[in-house]
């Protein structure tokens, strides 16, 4: 029998890619369940101040680098095994960020912040009760102070500019999904490391408002408190608003 000529077919239109509408700084976690965010925000927040203020009590603050690397490695680490359960933010001012650049809701930010709170007075707590008296003493329960000859405006502007390098690094490692590795918790980390190295001996490298309250609070000491509010808070503003608006808008080469 004689063969059917093949109908040629025509060739079918190449899709145009789409552009996902997913945000290039992700808040996935942020939308799902607040419960287990302020939850997260509470155990992360606690294992934080409980390890890195231990850290200088066991040192008794003369071994900056072992403090600064039980600070950032922590640091890390919660943010790993904890990042897909919330944003793992563990710190108010770069919830606030997240606030500011849209990336989570300024009630959200603030059921975070509460967490973070209740974390460090925990935290806190726990080193009082699990270290020597003359440990913590030593160290004012971990609470921090301007350091010598370095003055107030000094010491905030120490702890704004190593907070934007921390939040910096965390937009563009962690929150970017573009970017977003299983190395960016150590790149955060290791930001905190390096700031903590850089401020420790101007504003005791805390770049963490809730790292200043839970220790502060048990030491009833808060002599200059706005430095370790307002300069974290700055640093992690602009640093937020800079990625957000400015490197995510850049045209790309």
């Amino acid at each position: 029998m004689p063969r059917t000529p093949r109908v040629a077919m025509a060739p079918r239109p190449k899709k145009e890619p789409v552009e996902s509408e997913e945000p290039a700084v992700s808040s996935d976690a942020v939308a799902g369940d607040m419960r287990v965010a302020f939850a997260v925000e509470i155990v992360g927040t606690f294992a934080l101040i409980f390890i890195s203020v231990g850290a200088l009590a066991v040192t008794r603050a003369n071994d900056a680098v072992g403090a600064a690397l039980a600070y950032g490695l922590t640091t890390a680490v919660l943010i790993g095994a904890l990042g897909h359960l919330s944003a793992a933010l563990f710190n108010p001012a770069v919830a606030l960020a997240f606030a500011v650049t849209g990336r989570m809701t300024f009630r959200d930010a603030g059921i975070a912040t509460v967490g973070q709170a209740i974390g460090a007075v925990l935290g806190a707590a726990g080193v009082v009760i699990a270290f020597p008296s003359d440990m913590i003493q030593k160290v004012a329960n971990g609470t921090p102070a301007v350091g010598p000859g370095a003055g107030a405006f000094g010491a905030c502007a120490a702890e704004a500019v190593a907070t934007f390098l921390i939040t910096i690094v965390l937009y563009g490692a962690w929150f970017d999904h573009r970017n977003r590795s299983a190395l960016g918790p150590l790149y955060a980390g290791l930001a905190v490391v390096a700031g903590t190295l850089a401020t420790a001996g101007i504003s005791g490298g805390i770049m963490n408002p809730a790292r200043w309250f839970g220790p502060a609070l048990y030491n009833a000491t808060y002599s200059e408190f706005w430095v370790w509010i307002v300069g974290p808070c700055l640093g992690a503003i602009l640093a937020g608003v800079a990625y957000q608006f400015g490197f995510l808008r850049a045209p790309r080469g």
